[in-house]
């Protein structure tokens, strides 16, 4: 079975590309590749408002929060604004009440849970150093502050460390002066209106409590001629690097989001490794010095600035004068998808690794499989197979970052995307632009394919056997290829030839397709994998710690309890039998499965010569098809005309067993089957197996497979 190499945390947060939160992820990141931990960011990409049903396809991506691989979370809380997906998220979280989570941020109503441990920086803090600067760089003491809503416990922080810092100063503070906006640009704009108008007198200096509300002010202020900051002082907070695109060039504070990070991941660290949380003290951010208030911008702020947006000017270039869309709608394959995305890898910015993770029904209009089929987009490597929760089987070298991105068309979850760069970095909003051109061109894919079984989508007409969907022979043998030989086990299951009992063709592919269900329902483990490799032989691997005996044992349980099948087919019309991979090859462990197989045939055809056998097949079919009922013994032998005692004795030597154990077997079997495929309770299985005593029941059970039922369910789970 595959193990993960080391710690993972994850982080979880929206729309990840976004200034503030790429912030804190740099953080996060340096320290955790100082602690050797791989951090997983569970993201959505576009942050919308609209209400949970609209971007539920989106948001699914959420769901990796039930990962059992994640040690820790870190939860970036503040950017996450919808309500639905504050509840979605809550609930995943209350799931992994044994898994420790540092909230970044600060408490939201309705987005609160006992286990969160919260650090922030000191909004009280921030503000005090603001307004501090305006009055001792620059002597200022009419000052005004414009801030989020009156009910917002960021606005109210804000608006005291604004306070304190006068008193601190021996200036009066005035409730007037305090005017409260949304946190937006219109906010901004307002403000300026209403000094513009004479509403209100221009004071000195206006401290605006984010960037977005500054960048109003002043735009409004640029519009209408009135010079910044002769007229009036600007300061913003946050500094979302935005600033090149208005003018005057904004004097802003920037919060050590940074620390903040690195804080989170060792505070996860302490808690994991001692049982409490450490110490936290609220980082201090620093001043980002612009034109605004006359202390003129630092250039080395400026030259990063400029990198900043000639790297986003190339990109944008790049995306909006691509051919990739052009070419990924050419595409016939999956695979061959894949390799056009390997073309165009350039348009990722700075990406280490890139993984193209479809689930493995992407195709069908509600795909509904756990299991994950992963494409390297950046060097051609044989697909890799896993389930969806157990995604560290895709990390590989150093401690890294890996961002997973939902992909979805419309309402359709397709998989997710996961990106990572071998240096503290995150994507940016471009990356969308290639998510939504790898979305669309997917949907195009499925639509230029056959409409009926969707097959060719993934070049499943090659490796897909076109009646039930399974892996076909080549598709068995490249999965086997990846597949992790640690406790594998190929299963084989022989059913009758196309027209060994002469049925309507119709009755055929029923049982048939009834056959492929049971093997599907075998195949529990999401890693397990089944085909369909000829027209009577299906195979299947699966991981187990059973013996290959356990195995053939469950399997004909489930397949004894699959009405249509059976009714067209009957008891004794299929053989399995299960052999180790270990580090064999596929055509090795194939071979000895045919072996077996071969000899358990030869074993059915010496019972088919007995002289009553048509008459006992029909009776034992009576007695597996419904083995509530042989608690009755004077049932069983009426289905026989003759003495009970001759009728125990044909049955013993055709069969090899006693009525009486075969009778066992059966209501064991279907037990098997309940207690894999259903909740109820042990004493209501125990009646659906005709037993009145569950006690008598389970001791039978126990005598019969090695096992308590308790124990048979919870290790086939």
């Amino acid at each position: 079975m595959h193990q993960k190499k080391r710690r993972i945390f994850g982080v979880i947060t929206a729309s990840a590309a976004d200034i503030e939160q790429r912030e804190v992820l740099n953080g996060i990141i340096r320290k955790a590749q100082e602690y050797q931990i791989d951090i997983a960011v569970i993201s959505n990409i576009y942050n919308t408002c609209e209400p949970e049903p609209v971007v539920s396809a989106e948001n699914g991506i959420y769901e990796l929060i039930l990962s059992e691989e994640i040690d820790g979370f870190i939860l970036l809380s503040e950017s996450i604004i919808n309500p639905d997906l504050q509840k979605k998220i809550l609930d995943y979280i209350r799931m992994q009440k044994h898994v420790p989570i540092v909230i970044i941020g600060t408490p939201l109503p309705h987005f609160v849970l006992p286990q969160f441990y919260f650090i922030n920086t000191s909004d009280e803090a921030d503000l005090q150093d603001i307004t501090s600067h305006l009055t001792e760089q620059h002597g200022f003491t009419e000052i005004h502050i414009l801030t989020g809503n009156k009910n917002n416990l960021a606005s109210v922080k804000r608006v005291e460390g604004y306070r304190n810092a006068l008193e601190a100063h021996g200036i009066p503070y005035r409730e007037e002066n305090v005017f409260y906006g949304n946190f937006w640009m219109n906010s901004g704009q307002e403000q300026a209106r209403k000094y513009i108008s004479g509403e209100r007198e221009f004071p000195q200096a206006l401290i605006c409590c984010n960037d977005y509300m500054a960048y109003g002010f002043l735009d409004e202020c640029i519009m209408q001629d009135i010079p910044i900051p002769e007229k009036t002082a600007v300061i913003g907070y946050e500094y979302i690097r935005e600033r090149r695109y208005h003018s005057p060039l904004l004097t802003t504070y920037q919060r050590n989001r940074r620390a903040l990070g690195k804080e989170a991941v060792r505070l996860l660290k302490e808690k994991l490794e001692t049982g409490t949380y450490g110490e936290f003290v609220p980082p201090k951010g620093r001043l980002i010095a612009g034109d605004t208030c006359g202390c003129g911008a630092d250039s080395q702020d400026i030259k990063q600035e400029i990198r900043d947006m000639q790297t986003k000017s190339k990109y944008d270039f790049l995306h909006l004068f691509s051919q990739l869309e052009q070419h990924l709608t050419k595409c016939r394959t999956i695979e061959e998808f894949a390799g056009k995305c390997r073309e165009f890898r350039f348009m990722i910015r700075d990406a280490d690794k890139l993984f193209l993770c479809l689930y493995e029904d992407w195709y069908e209009e509600k795909p509904s499989s756990e299991k994950m089929v992963c494409y390297n987009l950046l060097s051609d490597e044989v697909p890799v197979l896993y389930h969806k929760q157990k995604f560290s089987r895709i990390f590989r070298g150093a401690p890294a970052p890996y961002y997973f991105c939902p992909l979805f068309f419309d309402q359709c979850e397709l998989g997710y995307i996961i990106l990572s760069f071998d240096h503290p970095d995150t994507f940016d909003h471009i990356f969308r632009n290639w998510m939504k051109s790898i979305a669309n061109s997917l949907e195009f894919l499925c639509m230029k394919n056959d409409i009926r079984y969707l097959t060719q989508c993934q070049n499943l007409s090659e490796q897909r056997d076109t009646l039930t969907g399974m892996y076909n022979e080549k598709g068995m043998r490249n999965v086997y290829k990846s597949a992790d030989k640690n406790q594998l086990f190929m299963t084989a299951l022989r059913i009758p030839e196309k027209n060994a009992s002469g049925m309507k063709e119709a009755d055929r592919v029923s049982a048939v397709l009834d056959c492929a269900e049971a093997v599907r329902q075998f195949c529990g483990n999401p890693e397990d994998v089944c085909g369909k490799v000829s027209e009577n032989l299906f195979l299947c691997l699966v991981h187990s710690p059973h013996d290959a005996g356990f195995l053939e044992q469950h399997l004909s349980a489930v397949l004894y309890q699959h009405g249509v099948y059976m009714k067209e087919y009957g008891v004794d019309s299929f053989v399995c039998c299960a052999v180790p991979c270990h580090m064999r090859s596929y055509a090795e462990c194939h071979a000895e499965c045919i072996e077996r197989l071969e000899e358990k045939c030869r074993i059915f055809s010496e019972q088919q010569k007995h002289p009553h056998y048509k008459e006992l097949h029909k009776i034992r079919n009576q007695i597996w098809q419904n083995p509530e009922n042989t608690f009755n013994s004077e049932e069983v032998y009426a289905l026989y005309n003759g003495s009970k005692g001759y009728f125990r004795q044909i049955y013993r030597q055709c069969y090899g067993i006693t009525l009486h154990d075969d009778c066992t077997s059966a209501r064991v079997a279907r037990a098997r089957y309940l207690l894999t495929v259903s909740v109820l309770s042990i004493s209501e299985i125990a009646r659906r197996c005709g037993y009145a005593d569950s006690k008598y029941f389970m001791r039978q059970f126990q005598q019969e497979t090695g096992f308590t039922a308790v124990q048979y369910r919870n290790m086939m789970r």
